[in-house]
């Protein structure tokens, strides 16, 4: 058995304390043991359980498609770019590409882009990667001015599947060896933060650099919300 604390299932799934309190107080949450009136400690297998339980398959004979269809093709990406990936993604980190598609096929596209990923990030309420944003400075109606002005979005919707660009999969690599660089065993919305930076490219990219949102300014903001530990990858 393998216990966790609030803090630790905090770090473990990408979300606030506050949040994992909202969990708690709503019933929605893995099973837990309350030690204390402030000590509750929570089974690792209970967890990946509960996350396992989120997942919605498809009706046997029906066309109903996993609400993670999109995100499962992803993680596909991460593997074949990594060759294999170790790291657990965040529920948080599937919304946000989640919302990524929805705000590229609501503007048009059918492929998605870096600004979309940055979208996505600002949907995710509670998400480290919208705190970190926040705590930065940039709003996301300033976000949404500068994206109108790079990509004009059409009035029309797209009806067909928005599909990744090779942008996003640069991104995707690059959150995934943040993540390991800073010795953590997932992938959350501040790790595609980081990625979009560190990978370089994209309107995504060109939008936070114009807004003053550096590389160095992310890596020190999520230090101060979560531990980050500097892992030697020799």
């Amino acid at each position: 058995m393998q216990l966790m604390s609030i803090e630790d299932l905090a770090v473990y799934l990408g979300d606030s304390k506050r949040t994992i309190y909202k969990y708690i107080a709503s019933g929605d949450c893995p099973p837990y043991m309350r030690i204390s009136a402030k000590n509750i400690k929570f089974d690792r297998a209970d967890v990946d359980a509960w996350l396992e339980s989120k997942k919605v398959y498809p009706e046997t004979g029906g066309e109903k498609m996993s609400d993670f269809t999109f995100v499962d093709n992803t993680k596909g990406a991460i593997r074949k770019i990594t060759g294999k990936s170790k790291l657990r993604w965040t529920p948080r980190a599937k919304a946000v590409l989640e919302h990524a598609q929805k705000q590229a096929r609501k503007d048009g596209f059918d492929i998605i882009g870096t600004e979309h990923i940055l979208f996505g990030i600002f949907s995710v309420k509670d998400c480290l990667g919208t705190k970190v944003l926040e705590n930065l400075g940039l709003e996301q109606s300033t976000c949404y001015q500068r994206y109108e002005q790079l990509c004009k979005p059409s009035d029309e919707k797209s009806v067909s599947k928005a599909i990744l660009s090779e942008d996003i999969n640069k991104v995707i690599q690059s959150a995934y060896e943040q993540a390991t660089q800073w010795g953590h065993t997932y992938i959350g919305a501040e790790h595609l933060l980081v990625g979009i930076l560190l990978a370089g490219t994209g309107k995504g990219f060109q939008m936070l650099t114009k807004l003053g949102i550096t590389l160095e300014k992310v890596r020190e903001e999520t230090a101060k919300l979560v531990v980050c530990r500097s892992v030697s990858t020799e």
